[in-house]
């Protein structure tokens, strides 16, 4: 299976075969599947730069849904976060920063190659920083999954899910808040209609 580099670049992409080390974790396959889908990158990545998300916390929500699961509580969330945002701030924010400065910025002490390849490191610890987050998550908050629940449900928890999330960012979800949203849901559940989507986020028609 090929994926999109998780979780900050749109571009790029790495098999399965190229992470011998990683321990699987269904919650891991779902994002790798769910973040190469049709504009889900560009709309993490937005609500990312916009509100501050994590997007390990938006797949987070959008898995938990799709298998079934129940819906997160505010404060079993608010847990949640404390562990993940203490990893993204001392580990993965660091490293997205250096990979992006090495990108950005000319480097004329070293030789272009040099830079380039160190900035692939970079780019692989932070692939690992992301999936020592998930692996995280899931042990934080893994009840047993129920994949018989109707998708009308399981789509609903997991924009309820969401709507958690942005409680505890503080967000009033906008307009293009819920249109990133809408994208992450129907990546998520292919087989529901788009009306079904629009109403369930309150997306305008």
């Amino acid at each position: 299976m090929r994926a999109v580099y998780p979780f900050g670049r749109p571009k790029g992409s790495i098999t399965l075969d190229t992470m011998p080390d990683f321990l699987p974790h269904p919650f891991w396959n779902f994002s790798l599947e769910l973040y190469a889908g049709d504009g889900v990158a560009e709309a993490c990545l937005d609500l990312q730069e916009r509100r501050g998300c994590d997007v390990n916390i938006l797949l987070f929500c959008c898995w938990l849904g799709a298998s079934g699961r129940p819906t997160l509580t505010a404060e079993r969330l608010r847990t949640i976060l404390k562990a993940s945002d203490a990893w993204q701030a001392a580990i993965v924010k660091p490293l997205r920063e250096v990979r992006k400065r090495l990108k950005d910025q000319p480097w004329t002490p070293a030789l272009p190659e040099t830079v380039d390849a160190t900035r692939r490191r970079v780019a692989d610890a932070e692939l690992a920083a992301e999936h020592a987050e998930q692996l995280k998550l899931a042990s934080l908050h893994s009840p047993p999954a129920n994949r018989d629940r109707p998708l009308e449900k399981r789509l609903r928890t997991a924009v309820g899910n969401l709507g958690v999330y942005a409680v505890c960012l503080g967000v009033t979800p906008d307009e293009r808040d819920r249109r990133a949203v809408a994208a992450l849901v129907a990546a998520t559940f292919p087989d529901a209609a788009p009306d079904e989507i629009a109403m369930a986020v309150s997306l305008r028609r």
